[in-house]
């Protein structure tokens, strides 16, 4: 009997959990925007997956924010060529993008490969 109620304790605590677990981790995309779609609030980003390239379509919201250094920005900012890092968060309706930052190229220049 004691060990019954042991048990039942036991399973009470992961029933309490079992909520919490169930939240999605963001997802985060880098990648070169392909498109962007204000009328419908969206944008295809261009990402590498493995040895293949893959388009990612992805939504905005009104509290979607757009940085570049620090400083905000728009959905409209955006241009196809340039390179993001988006966090978003899986929907029923397919993926929504909490926080878009616009990434600089970096100034170094690589050496050719031969």
């Amino acid at each position: 009997m004691k060990a019954l109620a042991v048990t039942a304790v036991l399973l009470s605590s992961l029933l309490v959990r079992a909520p919490a677990s169930t939240r999605t981790a963001p997802y985060t995309y880098q990648g070169t925007v392909q498109a962007v779609q204000p009328k419908t609030a969206s944008f295809d980003l261009v990402v590498g997956v493995g040895f293949a390239l893959r388009v990612v379509h992805m939504r905005t919201s009104p509290v979607t924010k757009f940085t570049r250094g620090g400083a905000r920005l728009s959905l409209t900012d955006l241009k196809p060529g340039d390179v993001v890092r988006a966090e978003c968060r899986m929907t029923a309706t397919g993926l929504v993008a909490d926080q878009v930052e616009k990434v600089e190229p970096s100034n170094s220049k690589q050496e050719p490969v031969r």
